[in-house]
């Protein structure tokens, strides 16, 4: 499990800091490699692209959880997020 914290509230048309949720599946040989992978595929993420103006200094990324799954495991898309306004 994927969160992200203090993105602009731009992201929702919101004036408060926003963070969010997120579950990404990716294949790799350790939990820190799987920790870069997912970030990269959060980086190329149309709905978090930021413009330079707008990012926050205090927006973070970290994971609260890397479980490693079988790999026949059925797997959901790797996209969507769960945003929330922060304080909320």
């Amino acid at each position: 499990m994927i969160c992200g914290e203090n993105f602009p509230g731009a992201l929702l048309g919101k004036h408060s800091p926003v963070g969010f949720y997120a579950t990404r599946f990716v294949e790799a040989a350790s939990s820190d490699d799987a920790e870069a992978l997912a970030l990269d595929q959060l980086r190329n993420e149309d709905e978090l692209n930021i413009p330079a103006e707008l990012r926050s200094e205090d927006a973070r990324v970290f994971f609260e959880e890397i479980t490693e799954i079988n790999a026949d495991s059925e797997r959901l898309p790797n996209s969507g997020f769960t945003f929330f306004v922060m304080g909320s």
